[in-house]
This record gives structure tokens, C-alpha cells and sequence, in this order.
């Protein structure tokens, strides 16, 4: 019997054809178009997992659902996101974005796995999300921070009118902070039913942001009085540095804002207190004249709002952040003889330099045969070993004791200490010497310390 080679390619492929027919055929006709006519796509997202394991097509399915609704979402907030000021962009944007993949987790929460087949060892899956049934729960969501933002902001505008403008900052951050959980769950809305939610006037772009940015924009610090003052080193400036935060009306009032925070910082950084300002918008610093130029005579003290709560896009409007105070320093003439040691009684230069550097900023004079001594000693007070990724680390902190003591009697007549922490990996002394270099020396407790010796 003779067998034509083209009539065997013709019966294999006529096999391979059947074969693929009945393979695709076993395939459930929802998997192939992603498409249902129990659920159409009017009332319903669908979505289809394959895979060799059942849970894992499971989780693919609800997958595709969340991809289709992120995506949805994703493009109706450039849309919103487009309401907003050019500077508030950012804030909305990266906020929103965080929001998103929360509200897609919940939207998972309420697909439903309606069909499993398994075919010629492979799992099909369709999962719905019935969007009505959904909305209904998403209008109640989004309803109640409707609810909640508008006594918000019911509140902040009469605490504006006030005078209580603080509190009322307060109230609009918090109502700011639904914003952009709420734009989210109305772009999900959208996504779902196709219309937009009825929304009131302040959650539109220029809402709360832009009632923010206009009380902001009219809240100033100024310096009330204290400026110029002259001073002895090392003690305190006669009269206190009393500073105002005001809110400018549309009328041209200013109304004192109350219990607004600012601090007091001398201008090489060290804090003088932090302090709230009274009804009135006022808040008043005790300083002591330190001097924070490089000659020891002259001083100066930053008074700023503390701003820490408030988010970054609204800090610039503020027309005046902080304030900058002046004072002068009186020098008598003063001499110090420097004189620090280990246990051991072994000098210390490189801590006696570090004094002696700060004798001088303060306008004095460091000689042997000074009438006063800072007599002082350096010793650890805590050390330990800690485990590390990078292995083994000395951890050590220091301690250094002074005290001044004239010459002329004997006697000690203040004191004064600093401390410091070290770390180092390869061993304990180089730990010791960095905890010296680390330590911490306030200047305006200091120049206290040397003004004893001038009373």
C-alpha cells in the first residue's frame, strides 16, 4: 500500500486542529471575552484569573478587578487634580496617591467570586464587583466627610472671625485632611457610576485649601519691644523680648492670634524657650546676653513660628516666618587660667582649647596668672558594647565637671558641666576621645557660669 506524504501532513493537521478546537472549546466563553450576560458591564467590573492552582486564579482575578478600578481612578484625579493651585499639586498628588491603593483594598473587600472551572488541569475564575451595591456604601463613606469637613470648617471660619486664629488653623488642617481620601472615593464613584458626586463649594479645588492659604497669607509676627538692649555678658537683658502674631482682618483690623507657637533661638541655633502666645497674640522671652559674633560683643535672637504641625505648602505665605532681635554685650575686663585633667591628674589640651575658645567668645581673656581658675575634670560615666551590622561598637559617654575658683582665697564660686557621646568600631579610646569632641556646651549657660566672676 502506498502512503502519500502530503495526504499524512494533511490528517496530522486536521488532528492538531480538532485537538486545539476541543481545548478551546472546553474554555469557558466568559474567560475568552471578559464578558457575562448575567453581568453586564453596565452594573458590573469583571475580572478573569487563570492559572495552574485555584487560589492563585482566585487572587488574579480579583487582581484584574483592581487594576481596572486603579485605572479608573487614576484618570478621573488628573481631572480633579487640575482644580488645584500650581503649589498645592504636589501636596494633592503624592497624597492622593497613597489613598488610592488604601480605597482599592477596600473596593477588593467587596468582589465576589461568582465561577470556577477547572479545565484540562487548568483553574478559570470570574470575579464581579457589583458597582450599585457598592455605591451605596461609598456614598455613605464619602457622606460622612462631607459632614464632618463642613462643622470643620463652620467652626475655623468663626474661630477666624474670633480672633482664635490657631484653633482655627487647626480645624481647617483637619478638614484639609479628607481632602484627599474624599477625591479619591469620588473618583472611584465616577468610575463606578459614571456621574460625578454632588459635592458643596469647599472641596472643589479652591475650597479649604484656598480659605487656608488666605487666612495664612494674613497672619504676621512682629517684635514688640526689646530690641537694641545693652547688656552684661552672661546675664540677663533687662527687658524681656515680647513679639506679636496678628491676623489682618479684611478691614484692616489685627486681631492678636491666640495660643499660636513660636520659639526664641539665639542666631548660631541654641534654643531659648519655646512658648504659646496669649489672647492677646503676645508672647515675652527672658535672655540672657551672650555673645553670638565672632568679637564677643554683640548678640542676636531669632524669634520664629513654630510651623511644625503646618504642612510645608503653606508655610510661604506666611508674609514674615521670623524675626530676627539684636543686643549688645558689656565686657569687663576678665582673665581665666584654664586647668583640666583625667583621673590620672593629666591635662586635657584639647578639652582646655575648647574652653578657652569659648572664654574668648565671650569677650575675656585666658593667662596663667589669671585671679580665677576653671579648674575642671573629665571622666566616663557610661560605657557599653553593642552589637551592630557592622559588628562590634564602643559606645561611651563622657562627663567633664568645672569649676571656677579664685585665686585669691581658695574658694569655688560656680560650677558648671558638659557632657558627651562617642561611638567607634575599633576601640574604646577612640570612642572616649570622639565623646570629647561631641560635647554638648550651652552658651548661654556658660557665659553664665564666667559672668559669676565678674559680680
Amino acid at each position: 500500500m502506498i502512503v502519500h506524504k502530503n495526504s499524512n501532513i494533511f490528517i496530522l493537521g486536521m488532528f492538531l486542529l480538532l485537538n486545539f478546537t476541543s481545548v478551546f472549546a472546553q474554555i469557558p466563553e466568559w474567560a475568552k471575552t471578559n464578558q457575562h450576560k448575567k453581568y453586564p458591564s453596565s452594573n458590573f467590573f469583571l475580572g478573569v484569573g487563570i492559572a495552574d492552582n485555584k487560589t492563585e486564579a482566585i487572587e488574579l482575578a480579583r487582581a484584574d478587578v483592581a487594576k481596572q478600578i486603579r485605572v479608573k481612578i487614576e484618570s478621573e484625579l488628573e481631572t480633579i487634580e487640575s482644580e488645584f493651585h500650581e503649589g498645592d499639586k504636589g501636596y494633592i498628588t503624592s497624597e492622593v496617591k497613597s489613598q488610592t491603593k488604601s480605597v482599592v483594598s477596600e473596593t477588593i473587600a467587596g468582589i465576589e467570586i461568582v465561577k470556577v472551572k477547572k479545565s484540562k488541569g487548568k483553574y478559570y475564575v470570574l470575579a464581579v464587583l457589583n458597582k450599585l451595591k457598592y455605591l451605596s456604601s461609598l456614598e455613605f463613606e464619602m457622606g460622612e466627610i462631607l459632614s464632618e469637613t463642613e462643622q470643620l470648617v463652620g467652626s475655623a471660619r468663626k474661630l477666624s472671625s474670633e480672633g482664635r486664629i490657631f484653633t482655627a488653623v487647626e480645624n481647617y488642617i483637619d478638614a484639609q485632611n479628607g481632602i484627599p481620601e474624599f477625591y479619591t472615593k469620588g473618583a472611584l464613584y465616577t468610575a463606578l457610576s459614571g456621574k460625578k458626586y454632588p459635592v458643596m463649594e469647599q472641596f472643589t479645588g479652591p475650597g479649604i485649601l484656598a480659605e487656608m492659604r488666605d487666612l495664612f497669607s494674613h497672619i504676621e509676627l512682629k517684635s514688640v519691644s526689646g530690641d537694641d538692649q545693652k547688656g552684661k555678658s552672661g546675664t540677663v537683658l533687662s527687658m524681656p523680648l515680647k513679639v506679636r502674631v496678628f491676623y489682618e482682618s479684611e478691614i484692616g483690623e489685627k486681631i492678636g492670634v491666640d495660643r499660636f507657637p513660636v520659639l526664641a533661638k539665639y542666631d548660631n541655633g541654641e534654643l531659648i524657650a519655646r512658648k504659646k502666645t496669649d489672647s492677646d497674640g503676645l508672647a515675652e522671652f527672658r535672655v540672657v546676653a551672650v555673645p553670638t559674633d565672632d568679637i564677643g560683643k554683640n548678640g542676636a535672637v531669632v524669634v520664629s513660628l513654630n510651623l511644625v504641625k503646618l504642612p510645608d505648602v503653606f508655610k510661604d505665605l506666611i508674609s514674615k516666618l521670623e524675626i530676627l532681635i539684636h543686643y549688645s554685650v558689656e565686657i569687663e575686663s576678665l582673665d581665666f587660667f584654664i586647668h583640666i585633667v583625667d583621673k590620672s591628674g593629666s591635662r586635657y589640651k584639647n578639652i582646655e582649647d575648647k574652653f578657652a575658645s569659648l572664654v574668648s567668645e565671650n569677650g575675656y581673656s585666658v593667662s596663667d596668672d589669671a585671679p580665677f581658675v576653671i579648674e575642671g575634670n573629665v571622666a566616663v560615666f557610661n560605657e557599653k558594647e553593642i552589637d551592630s551590622p557592622m559588628g562590634k561598637q564602643f559606645y561611651v559617654e563622657s562627663v567633664v565637671n568645672l569649676s571656677i575658683i579664685d585665686r585669691s582665697d581658695g574658694k569655688t564660686i560656680a560650677s558648671f558641666k558638659a557632657k558627651g557621646k562617642g561611638l567607634n568600631g575599633r576601640s574604646r579610646q577612640l570612642a572616649v576621645e570622639k565623646s570629647h569632641k561631641n560635647l554638648k556646651i550651652s552658651k548661654k549657660k556658660f557665659a553664665a557660669f564666667l559672668q559669676i566672676a565678674a559680680n
